[in-house]
């Protein structure tokens, strides 16, 4: 399971200081750019080079306790291979002191060729640093 530290910002909150429920999906897909970063890739170089998007096509997430503006958390992202053309990205956020589950989910997305948009393997460079994380 890959981990990640961020801080939350004011933008990033409404005026009570709690943080916009969207901004969780945002903290995950910005851990699976620090996923990639970890593993000395650049996700945007990568795809492109491979000639693929891998574009979200669900997402699910359970709040359990908000998220305050101004707030470290943790977020840990455990890549699942579904198999060929499919990652499933499981998540939770912690809080970062307590450790206290914030929120957990997957967002699921599918590996698509670039050109015609039809799904496709994932690339053997994607999956090696996704099985790695894991």
């Amino acid at each position: 399971m890959f981990e990640t530290k961020f801080h939350t910002y004011w933008a990033d909150a409404d005026p009570a200081r709690i943080v916009f429920f969207p901004h969780f999906f945002r903290f995950v897909e910005q851990a699976e750019e620090e996923l990639f970063r970890a593993a000395g890739a650049n996700r945007q170089e990568l795809l492109e080079q491979n000639h693929v998007w891998i574009p979200r096509v669900e997402a699910f997430s359970k709040f359990f306790k908000p998220i305050h503006a101004g707030d470290a958390i943790r977020v840990r992202l455990n890549p699942q291979l579904q198999g060929e053309k499919t990652i499933r990205y499981e998540f939770e956020i912690v809080d970062d002191k307590s450790t206290e589950k914030l929120a957990e989910g997957y967002i699921t997305v599918v590996c698509v060729d670039a050109a015609n948009f039809k799904a496709t393997p994932i690339p053997a460079a994607i999956r090696k640093i996704l099985i790695e994380k894991n």
